[in-house]
C-alpha cells in the first residue's frame, strides 16, 4: 500500500497543479485583452519565462530545502502569483508574474528529488507514468474548466477573473494536498551513492549530457506541437475537426500513460526510449510525405505519434532518474529543464519563418530529423553507464 500511496500522492498533486496551470494559461491572455492591457501581458509573460527559466538555480535551492519542502513552497508561490494576475496594471503584473514563474519552476524541479528519494527502482517507472497521467488529466480538466466558465459568464471579464481565481484555488488545493504528505525515510542513500562513485565531480558531465538532450528535445517539440492545428488544416480539415483530432490525441496519450502506470516495469528504458522516440521521428518524417494525401492518413499518423511520444517521455524520465546523483538531483534536473526551455525558444524562433517561407513540409522534416537524432543521441550518451554495470532502473544492460 505504501507504493500505491506514493503513486496517489504524486498523481493527485500533478493533476491539481496542471489543472490550475492550464486554466490560468487559457484565461490570462483573454483577461488582459479584455482589459486592453496586452502590452502588460506580454511583459508579464516574458518575466515569468525568464524567472522560470532559471531552473538550475531553483533546482539548487530544492536540493537544500529537500524535494518535498521545495514542492510545497513552489506551489504556494505559484498560487499567489496566479491570483495576482487578476490585476492588469504593469507593475503588479511584473511582480506577480515573477512570483508565479519562480513558484512553478521550484515546484517542478522539487518534485524530482522527492520522487527520486521516495520511489524504489521497481516502482519508479509507474510513479513517473502516474505523474504524467496526472498532468495530462490536469491539462484536460483545466482547459475544459476554463471553457465552461467562459460560457457560464458569457465570455465576459467575470469569466476570466473567476478562472484565474479558480486556478489559484486549484494550486492551493495542491499545496494542501502536499501538507498531508509526510516525508519518509529515503529509499536511496546519498552516502551510499557517493561510495559507489556518484560524487560531486561526476554529476557535471551528466548535467552536460542531459542539457544537450534537453536542448534538442525542446527544439523539436516547438517545431511540431504549436503547429498541430495548422498541419491538420493544411491537410484540408476544418478548424473544428482539427480541434477534435487534438483532443483525441490527448485521450490517446492518457490511455498510453495509464497502461504504463498500471503495468510499467523497470526493464530496459534505454531500449524502450530508442524504439518509441525513433518511431515517433520516422512518423513525423512520414507526415512530410503524407501531407498531400488523404486527411484520414494524417490523423492516424498523428494519433500513433501521440502514443509513442507519451511512452518515450516516460522512458526518458526513468533514465534521468537513474543517472542523476541524489545529492544534486534538483540542480541537474533544473539544468535539463533550462536547456529544454532554451531549445523550445530556439525552435519557436525558426519555426514560424520556415512555415511562412516554405510551408509545412520543410518544418515537418526539421522536426522529424531532430526527433530521430534525439532518439539516437540519448542512448549513445548513457549506454556506457549501463555497460559498465550501472543500474538504469533494473539493469538496462541485462
Amino acid at each position: 500500500m505504501r507504493n500505491l500511496s506514493l503513486r496517489t500522492q504524486v498523481g493527485v498533486f500533478s493533476a491539481l497543479f496542471a489543472s490550475g496551470m492550464w486554466m490560468a494559461k487559457v484565461a490570462q491572455p483573454l483577461h488582459y485583452e479584455g482589459a486592453g492591457a496586452l502590452v502588460a501581458f506580454g511583459v508579464g509573460y516574458g518575466v515569468m519565462a525568464c524567472v522560470g527559466g532559471l531552473s538550475f538555480a531553483w533546482g539548487a535551492i530544492a536540493d537544500r530545502l529537500g524535494g518535498l519542502t521545495a514542492t510545497r513552497t513552489g506551489i504556494l508561490l505559484y498560487a499567489v502569483g496566479i491570483a495576482g494576475r487578476v490585476f492588469t496594471d504593469l507593475l503588479p503584473t511584473v511582480a506577480f508574474s515573477a512570483i508565479a514563474g519562480a513558484g512553478a519552476s521550484l515546484a517542478l524541479v522539487g518534485l524530482r528529488p522527492w520522487i527520486r528519494s521516495a520511489a524504489t527502482d521497481d516502482l519508479l517507472p509507474r510513479v513517473i507514468a502516474t505523474r504524467s497521467l496526472g498532468s495530462q488529466v490536469g491539462v484536460f480538466v483545466g482547459t475544459l474548466g476554463a471553457a465552461g466558465l467562459f460560457l457560464l459568464f458569457h465570455e465576459g471579464a467575470r469569466g476570466t477573473t473567476t478562472a484565474l481565481l479558480l486556478a489559484a484555488l486549484l494550486a492551493l488545493m495542491g499545496f494542501a494536498w502536499m501538507l498531508t504528505i509526510r516525508a519518509g525515510a529515503p529509499v536511496r542513500s546519498v552516502q551510499t551513492e557517493d561510495r559507489a562513485g556518484e560524487n560531486r565531480r561526476r554529476w557535471r558531465p551528466i548535467a552536460a549530457k542531459l542539457a544537450v538532450v534537453g536542448l534538442l528535445s525542446g527544439f523539436y517539440v516547438s517545431t511540431i506541437t504549436p503547429y498541430l492545428p495548422l498541419y491538420l488544416t493544411s491537410a484540408g480539415m476544418t478548424d473544428a475537426a482539427a480541434a477534435t483530432v487534438i483532443a483525441a490525441m490527448s485521450v490517446v496519450q492518457m490511455g498510453a500513460t495509464a497502461i504504463l502506470a498500471r503495468r510499467g516495469r523497470n526493464s530496459r528504458p534505454l531500449a524502450l526510449f530508442l524504439i518509441t522516440e525513433l518511431s515517433a521521428g520516422l512518423i513525423t518524417l512520414g507526415l512530410a510525405l503524407a501531407l498531400g494525401l488523404a486527411p484520414t492518413l494524417i490523423v492516424l499518423l498523428f494519433l500513433a505519434r501521440a502514443a509513442l511520444v507519451a511512452i518515450a517521455v516516460t522512458a526518458e524520465e526513468t533514465i534521468q532518474y537513474a543517472v542523476i546523483p541524489g545529492n544534486a538531483a534538483g540542480f541537474v534536473f533544473g539544468i535539463s529543464q533550462t536547456a529544454f526551455l532554451i531549445g523550445d525558444a530556439l525552435g519557436g524562433f525558426i519555426g514560424g519563418p520556415i512555415w511562412t517561407a516554405w510551408g509545412p513540409v520543410p518544418l515537418a522534416i526539421v522536426a522529424g530529423v531532430a526527433t530521430v537524432v534525439n532518439a539516437v543521441l540519448l542512448p549513445v550518451l548513457f549506454w556506457n553507464r549501463a555497460a559498465q554495470g550501472r543500474r538504469l532502473a533494473v539493469d538496462v544492460g541485462s
